[in-house]
């Protein structure tokens, strides 16, 4: 069977836009996990600034998500690592250290409970 030249600039049209229409929904995908990637990190960063129990959950919920756990135990690990450094400068008990060390209790517990998941 013969297509003649309308026929064949039909199929081709068709053809374009099923191709169009597949990347532009892998496009649209790739979209949204960008953006639950950025909320999940947006939520961490709040997280491990304001230490909480509340903040506690948020860590666990997203480091126990193997696709996620090692950069987030990474994150934990040089927040605390910084910590401790700061730590290790202060020679007088003041409130600064205190704040210091309430923060190296926290991450050291968000660390055990990604790492115990």
């Amino acid at each position: 069977m013969k297509l003649n030249s309308f026929s064949r600039s039909a199929i081709n049209a068709l053809l374009l836009s099923v191709l169009l229409s597949a990347a532009m929904q892998a496009n649209a995908q790739q979209q949204t996990e960008e953006h639950t990637i950025g909320v999940m990190i947006k939520a961490l960063d709040s997280a491990i600034k304001q230490p909480s129990s509340e903040s506690l959950n948020i860590i666990q919920q997203y480091g126990t998500d193997s696709r996620y756990y090692v950069m987030i135990r990474g994150w934990l690990v040089q927040e605390l690592q910084g910590v401790n450094s700061q730590l290790a400068a202060y020679r007088s008990e003041d409130e600064t250290k205190a704040r210091l060390q309430a923060k190296h209790d926290f991450l050291s517990q968000a660390i055990r409970r990604i790492d115990l998941e």
